[in-house]
């Protein structure tokens, strides 16, 4: 193949994965809008492409079914909430109060209304899926943050506790994602020390 149509064969492949992206795009960001309006009911896979403006055998081009698409809506959410935990943790030194960013960042998804509504469509579908198979692999990097921390506390078993203040912390986020409800300052110092007393390091009052 000469240099010419190898050029104008990769501009036409180009073109192709461009308008696929695009169109997968705008049936992630059509998702979110359904799930805002429906949570913390399932969406329709017809609601989806009436807002996206693309037909049900280009969805079906792209995805499995409804619940492909969730969850790749799911794994696109989690890594905008581990992002911003990260940065959150990052601020700190010591690992009790890495843990306590977490577990503010992490309540901040169901508090604040600014954040990003694709974090907030994640949250949402925590309320509903089973924590198995591939919906727990897509959480495990949130849940991962709260390792290395856990770990300096030099308990017995971090991994185990890690996975406890995970549980716990999204417990109470399942219970007010879609409500109008948002967790208290009090609610959210008593999770603070519920979970820091478990790991053996009790909240002080003069701690953020």
């Amino acid at each position: 193949m000469s240099n010419r149509v190898s050029a104008a064969v990769d501009r036409a492949l180009d073109d192709r994965q461009r308008e696929a992206s695009e169109e997968v795009e705008r049936i992630l960001s059509a998702a979110i809008c359904v799930l805002e309006r429906v949570t913390p009911q399932a969406p329709r896979v017809d609601a989806i492409v009436a807002e996206a403006g693309v037909s049900k055998k280009a969805f079906y081009k792209y995805f499995a079914g409804k619940d492909d698409l969730l969850l790749a809506v799911m794994e696109r959410g989690v890594a905008i909430i581990v992002s911003y935990l990260e940065h959150q943790m990052a601020k700190e030194s010591r690992p009790q109060e890495k843990i306590v960013r977490w577990i503010e960042g992490a309540l901040a998804q169901v508090a604040d209304p600014e954040l990003i509504s694709m974090s907030r469509a994640a949250v949402g579908q925590m309320s509903t899926a089973d924590q198995t198979g591939p919906v727990d692999a897509i959480m495990a990097p949130m849940r991962d943050l709260l390792v290395k921390p856990v770990a300096a506390l030099g308990g017995p078993e971090p991994l185990r506790d890690a996975d406890a203040v995970f549980q716990i912390t999204a417990a109470a986020m399942r219970r007010y994602v879609g409500s109008a409800e948002a967790p208290s300052a009090g609610d959210i110092d008593h999770l603070l020390r519920f979970c820091l007393g478990g790991l053996g390091v009790p909240r002080e009052d003069g701690d953020r």
